[in-house]
């Protein structure tokens, strides 16, 4: 899946550690970073390339090679001054499937970190502007205490199968519009079990029984946790589609639609339940 960098390791423990030149950063702004890709490979701006434009702040580690976020003192002289290097603003989104793998996942991880500063400049409860802490990764109002931290989203993913079949949909909206498994955010008070439940009831209509967990994914382009699941139907078959989806079709493992890709959770499902029929 997409965090799958071995040998590499990833280390997103919170460091007060100033920069190395050969260290990379990643600007973000919305939903764009600032990045340049040529045939498919990433680069990753530099500290040496980026200095005297702002201060850096640690973000997380690949082995021993450091990630910072800038906040320039001019944002858009900065990034027309980058252009000029190549670099330009994509959307996040464009590192999926690109290489090296270890810095796309570091990039995506980058921008969750980055896209909670950025969101978050005030102290919601007092106004005062938060100030960053030199000892964990989190906000401080220097007013009044509060602590902000990042946010994180728990959701579920769950592949619902009945015997040689698995249901799969498709979104009535958004980005993507190939085929996926019905997911869903966890709401307050409720186990990620319950979850389960209640999407798969909202989005299909149907009922599920013997749910068991697969495997996790951080997913940083929608600030999640996805937690995956399969589960077996439990009664009618018949599918009621909600207004979130356009379509939600049963597949016979041997109809099941190829995708090369394993980078998401969805997909890595989907193909364990076509490669494992002796599971099911």
């Amino acid at each position: 899946m997409f965090q799958d960098i071995e040998p590499k390791v990833l280390h997103n423990e919170y460091v007060n550690k100033k920069p190395d030149k050969d260290d990379f950063v990643l600007f973000s702004t919305g939903e764009k970073i600032l990045i340049k890709l040529v045939d498919e490979k990433l680069t990753v701006p530099t500290i040496a390339e980026c200095e005297g434009f702002g201060e850096f702040r640690y973000l997380l580690a690949v082995d021993d090679r450091g990630y910072y976020g800038i906040e320039p003192k001019d944002a858009d002289e900065f990034v027309r001054l980058m252009g000029e290097k190549s670099f330009n603003l994509e959307d996040k989104f464009i590192v999926r499937g690109k290489t090296p793998e270890d810095v796309a996942f570091a990039l995506a991880t980058c921008f969750h970190i980055t896209s909670f500063y950025e969101k978050n400049k005030f102290c919601g409860k007092c106004g005062t502007r938060y100030k960053h802490s030199d000892k964990e990764r989190s906000l401080i109002c220097p007013s009044c205490g509060q602590t902000l931290y990042p946010r994180l989203n728990p959701a579920m993913i769950v592949a619902i199968t009945d015997g040689d079949r698995i249901l799969l949909s498709r979104y009535a909206g958004g980005y993507y519009k190939r085929y996926a498994l019905i997911a869903g955010y966890s709401e307050i008070g409720e186990t990620i079990e319950g979850t389960v439940h209640r999407e798969v009831m909202e989005e299909t209509g149907l009922k599920v029984k013997n749910i068991r967990y697969f495997a996790s994914q951080p997913w940083a382009f929608t600030q999640s946790l996805l937690i995956g699941f399969f589960a077996e139907l439990d009664g009618s078959d018949k599918v009621v589609v909600s207004d979130e989806l356009s379509e939600a079709v049963w597949f016979k493992r041997e109809d099941i639609p190829r995708d090369d890709s394993t980078l998401s959770m969805t997909k890595t499902m989907i193909e364990y339940f076509r490669n494992h029929p002796e599971e099911f």
